[in-house]
């Protein structure tokens, strides 16, 4: 059906020998982007995150200090425990907690709505997606974002996206994972959204990234370590996964700009002029045209 969407293809890999309590492990996106060392300016604190998705493991041990409300609109009720994994590595990607134990996320204190839209084999309804970004609007938050997508255009949710736009939510969302011949999915594509490719850790364009004119940015994608159901850890790949890790540098800036400039919500022009500035190149320089690497490779420098 036209209003059926998907979770991106991404590959998924158990990390077994790590435990919650072993000694804290940063991800190659971390350290090689620095992204450690703007945490003396920002850790995203007094961020809210809606991460529309399959869900959450709210007891897990790396995210349960930044999980602070959501829900399942698949079965309209409060449980929106993560049946599937995906929603979770996200979340961890996002803002896994500083605690010195386990992984740690972009922005370790963002706070996290876990809004599951997609069930345990990954389909979703349009519908339940608008119920879960007019839940980010009705509750005020700053940054939507959402690691799904379809071919085909859906007008009941280019009609919300466009609401939470008005009212200066910034919306991140996959570009997706059909390859370099293939346009940007939707809502990627969508004109109110930032859509985000993948690299993978030589900066290089990762191959499954779709391609076109409403590619924004790149981020790191390949081999992410984050969080799984039942304090399990597991690496993956895809555009899923280069999402958020955009969306926790977002994170990153916005609250650093609330200690500059007050508490206020920041417009997709003004949070992409701040990335375009400190963005950087992919090494092959085949690949620089906006279609294929859009602004560049996001690096916070607060």
């Amino acid at each position: 059906m036209r209003n059926n969407i998907k979770l991106l293809p991404h590959t998924v890999e158990e990390v077994f020998g790590l435990d919650v309590h072993d000694p804290q492990t940063k991800g190659w996106e971390i350290t090689k982007l620095e992204v450690d060392k703007q945490w003396i300016k920002s850790r995203g604190e007094g961020v809210k995150i809606g991460v529309i998705d399959t869900g959450c493991d709210p007891n897990h041990e790396d995210i349960k200090e930044n999980i602070i409300g959501g829900y399942n609109f698949v079965q309209d009720n409060e449980n929106f425990f993560d049946d599937n994994g995906h929603g979770s590595h996200v979340c961890g990607t996002i803002c896994a907690t500083d605690n010195g134990r386990g992984m740690v996320g972009v922005a370790p204190k963002s706070k996290i709505y876990s809004l599951k839209v997609m069930d345990a084999n990954g389909n979703g309804k349009s519908k339940d997606i608008v119920k879960a970004i007019e839940f980010c609007i009705k509750y005020k938050l700053d940054i939507i974002t959402m690691s799904l997508g379809a071919k085909n255009e859906m007008k009941d949710l280019t009609k919300i996206i466009e609401e939470a736009n008005k009212k200066n939510i910034l919306i991140f969302c996959a570009a997706g994972n059909s390859g370099i011949n293939e346009d940007i999915l939707y809502p990627a594509r969508n004109k109110h959204t930032i859509s985000i490719g993948a690299i993978d850790e030589n900066f290089d364009r990762t191959p499954y990234t779709c391609s076109g004119d409403r590619l924004d940015f790149l981020s790191p994608g390949h081999n992410i370590m984050s969080i799984l159901p039942n304090n399990r850890y597991g690496l993956m790949s895809g555009t899923s996964m280069s999402n958020p890790f955009a969306v926790g540098c977002a994170s990153l800036y916005v609250s650093y700009l609330r200690q500059q400039k007050g508490t206020r919500l920041f417009s997709r022009q003004e949070i992409i002029d701040i990335l375009k500035k400190n963005a950087i190149n992919i090494p092959n320089s085949m690949y620089r045209e906006k279609k294929y690497q859009g602004y560049g490779i996001i690096k916070p420098i607060l």
